[in-house]
């Protein structure tokens, strides 16, 4: 399992700068433009991300992995093709992206609910520690790797990297060896929008869960804002080399895995109610820093908000996805897990959007500032929910209060 995380999120780390790169730099893209890329990657999560959930819940996860890391890598594999042929535009990248992000759609959310089959329940903090580990090692190292790409043979070639990244995801899921193999409810199936809405339900009426969708929602939402048009600000408006900008965008990765060393202690020494409000009350506003970028010594600003940001994320995302995995029935985990990514990934397509139309009459700067704001307030919903007093997040899903530990 480690090891196919490791290949797919290297892939992701490099798509994830290569194909902006590639609008901006190759096809001389508008700030718009490049937003569409970049947003067309995880649109899907706003458009199937609810009935995926249904879907998955009904499937054995493993082979949904696997087919979904092959058709990330046949789609992509269409760039470097169209790209030599001379007919790549920005339409083709939209069209590939969009592909890509359906495929995602449904490795990850069968991803998150087939870990606690293989770990079980005890073993979800350190398993998603170790995950997270994987994901951040990528992260430093998949977009210094793209920029070196992108340098040397051109943005199409890094694509394919990717592509090749995913073929042995799929490899690596085919290998895992489960001494529980996967069951399938055989009970009579609902309809899927009754399906759906049961997933909804569950998730709003979760004093705990509620609260921390609209936390995640909205760090998603504004900081997407804001990371796209960063991307456009280093590349057009301050003319930073495509190696540049990978190793600058490789400390947000240094950052989490710096964080990934100390999560477990510190969820299990302080709690991961208190994990999850102080780790972004503390880090959403270091991303203020990186509106202060320029030329020269200041690209420090741009390491220094992403190290901050990333490594808050993990302490967050490690206390608050193993408290759904703990907690959330079996049979609705997928389902709540897509709703959970339908609003959280959603919102990023919606914002980077917004960043490209606002940064078209404002500037890239400006789109920065203004998302890096947003994020900043994203605490608000924790600060001023019941959450802000607790050490322990809620140990059942029925209570309709959250307990308080005393110190």
């Amino acid at each position: 399992m480690l090891i196919a995380q490791s290949l797919s999120q290297g892939g992701f780390a490099v798509l994830n700068l290569a194909m902006p790169l590639l609008a901006a730099t190759v096809l001389r893209a508008t700030p718009f433009q490049v937003s569409l890329v970049a947003a067309s990657q995880t649109v899907a999560f706003l458009l199937i991300g609810l009935p995926v959930g249904v879907w998955v819940d009904r499937m054995r996860k493993r082979p949904v992995m696997i087919a979904a890391d092959l058709v990330r890598a046949v789609a992509l594999a269409a760039v470097p093709a169209l790209w030599a042929l001379d007919s790549l535009t920005v339409a083709h990248l939209c069209g590939v992206a969009f592909v890509v992000g359906v495929a995602t759609v449904f490795f990850d959310v069968a991803d998150q609910s087939y870990l606690p089959h293989l770990v079980g329940t005890e073993g979800l903090v350190t398993a998603n520690a170790r995950l997270v580990a994987v994901d951040q090692t990528a992260a430093v190292a998949g977009p210094g790797i793209a920029g070196l790409i992108v340098q040397a043979v051109t943005a199409p070639l890094a694509v394919m990297v990717s592509a090749i990244a995913y073929v042995g995801s799929a490899f690596s899921v085919a290998r895992i060896k489960d001494r529980h193999p996967e069951t399938v409810d055989p009970t009579p199936r609902d309809r899927l929008g009754r399906s759906v809405l049961e997933g909804i339900r569950y998730l709003w009426g979760h004093p705990v869960l509620r609260v921390l969708v609209a936390c995640s929602t909205t760090v998603t939402f504004c900081w997407s804002m804001g990371y796209g048009m960063l991307l456009v600000l280093l590349a057009r408006d301050l003319g930073v080399s495509a190696v540049t900008i990978g190793l600058l965008f490789t400390a947000g990765g240094a950052g989490g895995l710096c964080a990934t060393a100390v999560v477990g202690r510190v969820v299990e020494r302080f709690g991961d109610g208190r994990a999850v409000v102080v780790s972004v009350t503390l880090a959403a506003p270091c991303t203020l820093l990186a509106g202060l970028t320029g030329p020269g010594p200041r690209l420090a600003f741009v390491v220094c908000a992403q190290f901050a940001f990333a490594a808050g994320l993990v302490v967050y995302n490690v206390a608050q996805v193993s408290y759904r995995q703990r907690n959330v029935p079996t049979h609705l985990l997928g389902r709540v897990n897509a709703t959970v990514r339908f609003f959280a990934w959603g919102a990023r397509p919606l914002g980077m959007l917004l960043g490209g139309v606002f940064a078209e009459f404002h500037g890239a700067r400006s789109a920065v500032w203004v998302g890096a704001a947003g994020t900043a307030l994203a605490s608000l919903w924790l600060l001023c929910s019941p959450l802000r007093g607790m050490r322990v997040l809620a140990q059942h899903p029925s209570e309709s209060s959250v307990t308080k530990e005393a110190l």
